[in-house]
């Protein structure tokens, strides 16, 4: 019988476990060589997103509540995840539009950070917009925070007004109208009762332009 070497046996035991633990290292890879393999990541994924952040949503099938008011969905013109801006029931002034978070907060104080940055980059944007349509040179953003702060419907809204010289005799004269106008809110926004003031389909047709602004 042909009688292996010492050296000949011991090879034969070692292969195998040499083998093995070839098997279960991990793979080396140069950076170099699977550089060009990897998938580029679009810088605006990298960057932190927000719910303020997203484009607005359609309108055609959502729901607003303003307070206990359910607002026709044809008066709305622009939204968010989290705010939407409708045209006003009876305006001040040419524009006067109102912009509301989605969420039924009562006091501005009581608005998330979300929210709250939501709610003033809407405003900003529909009133950049709102004072170019109108041919404007300035705007009145007001909040009336609270029962005492002259606010009838208990849902944060800030109003939007297109400003010019010479709209208000007196420019302060403006926050006595806002004033008035919120307690005749309660009276309006009721769409079971009839209205004297400006029609659905008059203020739908309004939103539709300033719906166009947007696109």
């Amino acid at each position: 019988m042909l009688k292996l070497s010492p050296l000949f046996s011991s090879l034969k035991f070692i292969t195998p476990f040499l083998h093995l633990r070839h098997l279960s290292t991990p793979p080396r890879f140069s950076l170099h060589s699977t550089a060009a393999t990897l998938t580029r990541v679009p810088s605006n994924l990298t960057r932190a997103s927000s719910s303020f952040l997203q484009p607005p949503t359609e309108m055609g099938s959502e729901s607003y509540m303003f307070g206990p008011y359910k607002i026709d969905a044809r008066e709305v013109f622009y939204s968010t995840q989290l705010s939407y801006a409708l045209v006003n029931l009876r305006p001040l002034v040419p524009g006067h539009v109102l912009v509301c978070p989605r969420r039924e907060v009562k006091r501005f104080l009581d608005l998330s950070a979300d929210e709250t940055s939501d709610l003033w980059l809407t405003a900003q944007k529909v009133g950049r917009q709102l004072e170019s349509y109108h041919n404007t040179s300035s705007l009145t953003f007001a909040i009336q925070d609270g029962p005492q702060a002259g606010q009838t419907v208990p849902h944060v809204h800030i109003h939007i007004l297109p400003r010019k010289s010479g709209d208000f005799e007196k420019n302060d004269e403006i926050y006595d109208a806002i004033d008035l106008k919120e307690k005749e809110l309660t009276q309006k926004l009721d769409l079971d009762k009839e209205r004297k003031d400006r029609s659905v389909a008059e203020m739908a047709d309004e939103a539709d332009e300033y719906r166009k602004l947007f696109l």
